[in-house]
């Protein structure tokens, strides 16, 4: 049965669009796998932990000298690093993924889960429109400059999203239905 079919056979056996993903999701073999294989959780956190703390190390002080702080650090120099947040943004999206997919019924029906899904496309447009506007300028700072307004709103704007992540993923076992 390809992938369609299994889509179309939950959706024709819930009784609403959530439902159907949470069918869905759950008879798929990485959904089966997670659950049997005992040992793929706690890696998947662990993995997802550090991903996180690459994003957060190295976007945290980037955005904080975007604010205007640390004015001795190069930006540019900051932003050298910044491959390694995104690898740890893809590791996270990754083992995101394995956990919608395992436990799908305790993050599509948990509202702190969108929550933390809409604070994730906030710093993602956020980031997007930083990269396409600004990132000459960006790079054409020296050291002991003060930056720009500009700047200053997408490091905040990208400190809140950021924190916002975090607050919402770790409010998940404790506001909502899941865990």
């Amino acid at each position: 049965m390809t992938l369609l079919e299994e889509f179309l056979v939950a959706v024709m056996a819930a009784t609403s669009l959530d439902e159907s993903l949470v069918l869905f999701l759950k008879a798929t073999a990485l959904s089966q796998w997670v659950v049997s294989t005992p040992w793929v959780w706690p890696l998947c956190e662990t993995l997802h932990f550090i991903g996180l703390t690459l994003v957060v190390g190295i976007i945290g002080p980037l955005d904080i000298r975007l604010l205007g702080f640390m004015k001795n650090v190069p930006v540019a120099a900051l932003k050298t690093l910044v491959p390694w947040a995104v690898a740890g943004f893809v590791i996270n999206l990754v083992t995101g993924v394995i956990f919608l997919a395992a436990a799908p019924e305790q993050y599509i029906r948990n509202l702190s889960w969108w929550f933390k899904v809409l604070f994730l496309m906030i710093a993602g447009v956020n980031v997007l429109l930083f990269e396409t506007t600004q990132r000459s300028r960006m790079l054409a700072m020296g050291p002991g400059e003060d930056t720009p307004a500009a700047f200053k709103l997408i490091g905040g704007v990208s400190l809140v999203s950021w924190g916002m992540v975090l607050y919402w993923g770790r409010m998940l076992p404790f506001l909502g239905n899941a865990f």
